[in-house]
């Protein structure tokens, strides 16, 4: 018991592990050199700007500065770390060197403060150093204050301002310091030194794991040092692989090689097991599909520039399995593929349904990805309808659907999209020629529902192009009814909100637009909630015009539930 009292405090490696001198500083080279330059020639500016992401080293760095200037061997390039001034600079306890937190201490009157204690020189040390950290903190009144005193300071006050976001610092600031910008350190010099560390900590850990440490790091040197220091507590002996895997709640490399396998031999047995495998065992679905869109992306890479080793982040284990598929797809379908990925991580973040739902429709979209061709060589072919496979996934227009055709001279060219798969939605990066376009009915000829069916996916997804919201609540209805050119779109009654706000003048005409673009005949818009269409009743024959709850023809439930659903329409055929 006594020995556990009686010895040091724990310390974190991201403190354990500081760096204490210019040379130790992790990736900041151009930094270092220039100043350990300004420092040796004696070009010691008044005021210091450090600005770059966390954990890159900005607080180190300034203390290690601040040792530098008030080292008893120094001004000096590299400090002792053996005089009074270094070890209380170490030690966080100078009084000398002063460290303000810029979020708890932005008002004015904490500058007034500071303003007041500038004036009095140094207590043992050579400068009076104040390092004040997030200074994009600061209020507007509290910069103004400041502006005079780094103007003009006092020959023995010295100013370092660290910051994660210099865009929010005013100009008047920047103007009057000497800027440098730190970068993200590289996930290889990072590696080199968590391994530094795990030597010197007696720690057993593998390289893999290292790899992923840094690479989850994001370039934060910081963040790497916590979560080696955490898996040490997680971990039993060894540090593997799987270990970080769990702690971070990703998927083994493998794993997205074989989802690209799967997607290239059309396996969608396999494409499902994996899924369920990496959901079964806690992996974060958003992290994964990430993951799936990194290889896509270095596969890309592989077929645009002749050294994409330059540009890849990977094991060298994962980069010879990159290499082996590097010609399985094509350029025109890894574009496709980084689209439809894209637009999964965009609707993971929306929540619009379930994460393992999602994963498994945008790998289904991969597989067929190779039976995309170009709409020039359709139209070569015979037509956009005709070059399609006949295979049941397929859809086939009917006879009184819409056909492809060429335009005539005369009509106009309106946007259009090549027929989808039967209960898919068009993805909206696919170019198409405005070449080829839906032929609509004659100009006296009515839509019939099924043609409207047909076209909806393409609405609904060519609203959301123009306006997401407006196209969100587009896709909370469905068409029910169709009159000549008219259209009548359904609501539930949960949805009444969304229907007011379609019938807008704005978004009604975005709408039609939609379906102009889709039909290339214009038509028109009317809502309506849907409740009373899922039941049927006795319908006497009454016009349209003199229908309502008040004229006694109808049965009472219809009346009262017309009562509860305010601004609700019956739905129905004419007889």
């Amino acid at each position: 018991m006594k020995e556990k009292e009686n010895a040091s405090p724990y310390l974190v490696y991201a403190r354990k592990f500081r760096p204490q001198g210019f040379d130790e500083v992790v990736g900041q080279e151009p930094i270092v050199r220039t100043l350990k330059n300004s420092i040796e020639q004696g070009r010691i500016p008044q005021n210091f700007l450090f600005s770059g992401p966390r954990g890159v080293g900005k607080t180190s760095t300034a203390r290690i500065l601040s040792k530098a200037l008030n080292c008893e061997k120094g001004p000096t390039g590299e400090p002792c770390d053996q005089c009074v001034s270094c070890k209380e600079i170490t030690q966080g306890n100078s009084m000398d060197v002063l460290e303000i937190d810029g979020a708890s201490n932005r008002g004015i009157d904490e500058v007034r403060s500071l303003r007041e204690t500038v004036k009095f020189k140094p207590v043992s040390g050579r400068y009076k150093i104040y390092i004040i950290d997030e200074v994009h903190m600061l209020t507007t009144e509290a910069f103004n204050a400041l502006l005079k005193t780094l103007e003009e300071p006092p020959p023995h006050v010295k100013f370092i301002f660290a910051t994660t976001e210099s865009h929010k610092v005013p100009l008047t600031i920047l103007s009057r310091c000497q800027r440098y910008n730190f970068k993200r350190i590289p996930t290889g010099e990072m590696v080199k030194k968590l391994d530094e560390i795990a030597k010197k900590e007696k720690i057993k850990v593998d390289t893999k794991a290292l790899f992923l440490i840094a690479k989850a790091s994001d370039g934060a040197l910081r963040d790497a040092e916590g979560l080696l220091d955490q898996l040490v507590s997680f971990s039993e002996g060894k540090i593997e692989e799987v270990d970080v895997l769990q702690i971070l709640g990703l998927a083994p490399e493998t794993a997205y090689f074989q989802a690209l396998d799967a997607i290239r031999s059309k396996d969608v047995k396999v494409v499902f097991a994996l899924v369920r495998s990496v959901y079964d065992d806690g992996v974060d679905l958003m992290q994964f599909s990430k993951g799936i869109f990194e290889v896509f992306r270095h596969l890309l890479l592989f077929q645009c520039t002749e050294s994409p080793e330059e540009f890849i982040d990977m094991s060298e284990d994962g980069m010879k399995l990159l290499k082996d598929r590097k010609n399985q797809f094509s350029r025109g379908e890894l574009f496709l593929g980084l689209n439809i990925l894209t637009h999964l991580q965009n609707q993971m973040r929306r929540n619009l349904g379930s994460p393992k739902l999602l994963l498994e429709t945008a790998l289904l979209k991969l597989l067929h990805v190779d039976q995309l061709k170009q709409v020039e060589k359709l139209i070569a072919e015979g037509g956009v309808a005709a070059s399609l496979p006949k295979s049941p996934g397929n859809y086939t227009p009917s006879s009184s659907a819409p056909a492809f055709r060429q335009p005539a001279a005369e009509s106009p060219k309106p946007l259009a999209y090549p027929p989808i798969s039967s209960g898919s939605k068009p993805q909206s990066f696919q170019a198409v020629s405005p070449a080829a376009v839906v032929d609509a009915p004659s100009a006296g000829a009515a839509f019939t529902l099924q043609e409207i069916e047909t076209v909806w996916p393409r609405v609904i997804e060519y609203v959301k192009q123009k306006r997401m919201s407006h196209g969100i609540f587009l896709s909370e209805s469905q068409p029910v009814d169709v009159s000549g050119v008219r259209i009548t779109l359904g609501f539930p009654p949960e949805f009444q909100f969304h229907k007011e706000m379609l019938e807008k003048d704005q978004a009604r005409k975005l709408v039609e637009e939609g379906f102009e673009v889709a039909l290339a005949r214009k038509i028109s818009l009317s809502f309506v909630i849907t409740q009373l269409e899922q039941k049927e009743f006795p319908m006497p024959a009454l016009e349209r015009s003199s229908a309502s709850p008040e004229d006694g023809k109808l049965p009472e439930i219809i009346t009262e539930a017309m009562g509860i659903f305010e601004g609700a329409k019956i739905i129905r055929k004419d007889p």
